[in-house]
């Protein structure tokens, strides 16, 4: 029970943190591709005209799209490969390509958000489903966050129970399961980071396959759904995101696991880049409390 109850809330951790990102330059990359330019020291291609035979107009044989002559020596007009006939409307974008390519562009503003929040504060509240099990699980409470290496989610529900990065250690400590056992995780030696862009926020559209999914009210405010498929190995299937239309932070999280369990946190009454203190984010173990490294 101590071992499942410590890996949900670790897992909300990586979720809780959308909305607060990480160290790192946002990416820059667009999700519209340049016009490609000559390469140095090439001209561009010449433009080469000769008369369509019988007529004297003269016809460009360097563009296909313009207007080539007829068998019978007069001009008629011929589409390039996969365009549209002259006349006939151009056929609008699919939709899954419409969607891949806004969604692309709501996961670039979500990167640079992220870049520009030092702090972060906020209620959530974190549901877990397990259809194998047939149970459903909900805790909420408090979420503080401080760039680099700070970070805390106090639980009010069940009350008691806290998880502490204090910028050397993860603490993890839930009397609500077991008041004897405090875990610890070195942050650096275990692997662990409360560095979102490492998590999630790096170069996303290198890392998923994204799609707009529709937009959603997310505690009153006007939010994307995205669907995120991750590009390579993870711990879960797919990932879902509501991104706040007005500031892009991340409101709603919810993560599908290989087995089907469902894990879900939502941050409500969000506040930014506002002072908290050191004391904020240290944990001293209860007297007797065994201390179990990780």
């Amino acid at each position: 029970m101590m071992m499942n109850h410590l890996r949900i809330p670790l897992l909300a951790l990586t979720a809780a943190l959308a909305a607060c990102g990480g160290r790192g330059e946002p990416s820059t990359a667009r999700t519209d591709a340049p016009k490609q330019a000559p390469a140095d020291g090439q001209a561009p291609a010449a433009r080469i005209q000769r008369p369509a035979p019988g007529t004297g107009q003269p016809v460009d044989v360097t563009n296909p799209a313009l207007p080539a002559p007829r068998r019978d020596g007069t001009a008629q007009p011929a589409a390039a490969p996969g365009q549209p006939a002259p006349g006939q409307a151009a056929p609008a974008p699919a939709a899954g390509a419409r969607s891949s390519d806004r969604a692309a562009e709501i996961l670039t503003r979500v990167e640079q958000a992220a870049y520009g929040i030092r702090s972060l504060e906020a209620d959530f509240t974190q549901t877990l489903n397990v259809p194998l099990l047939g149970s459903n699980q909900r805790s909420s409470g408090k979420l503080y966050q401080r760039k680099p290496d700070r970070f805390l989610m106090r639980f009010s529900d069940p009350d008691g129970d806290v998880i502490v990065a204090d910028g050397r250690y993860f603490w993890l400590y839930y009397p609500s399961s077991d008041r004897t056992q405090v875990i610890r995780t070195s942050i650096a030696e275990g692997g662990q980071s409360v560095d979102l862009q490492q998590q999630f926020l790096s170069n996303p559209n290198q890392r998923f396959v994204a799609t707009l999914a529709g937009d959603e009210s997310v505690a009153g405010r006007s939010s994307y759904v995205l669907t995120l498929v991750p590009r390579g190995a993870s711990a879960y299937r797919i990932l879902k995101i509501w991104v706040d239309k007005e500031d892009y932070l991340v409101r709603r999280f919810e993560m599908t696991e290989e087995n089907e369990s469902v894990r879900r946190v939502e941050l409500r009454n969000v506040r930014t880049n506002h002072a908290l203190a050191n004391s904020l984010f240290t944990f001293t173990p209860p007297a007797g409390a065994q201390i179990i490294q990780q």
